[in-house]
């Protein structure tokens, strides 16, 4: 009877241990997703920028460098960085 008892307990963590290594592998997977999708907004925001920057002066580029580094850093949201940097872009053209 020890032998079935040990034997249980032994499939138990067995189970346990997978389980925990499934989620712990599901959880690495979220991270890499989120972390490629921040670096492709980056890129974006960083690519437009540059395309700002050889249409504008550099304080336009200064600015949008400056929203796009804290979108990319999670300091603020990209709805909220995109909405300022649309601000700026009416205030800009208003001038």
């Amino acid at each position: 009877m020890a032998a079935d008892s040990v034997h249980t307990v032994a499939s138990a963590g067995q189970s346990a241990g997978r389980a925990m290594g499934d989620a712990l592998n599901d959880a690495g997977s979220l991270v890499a997703k989120a972390a490629a999708r921040t670096r492709e907004e980056a890129e974006d925001i960083w690519a437009e920028a540059k395309d700002v920057a050889g249409k504008d002066s550099g304080q336009d580029a200064a600015v949008y460098v400056a929203l796009g580094a804290t979108a990319a850093t999670g300091v603020v949201g990209l709805p909220m960085a995109a909405a300022l940097g649309a601000g700026y872009a009416i205030l800009r053209r208003r001038r």
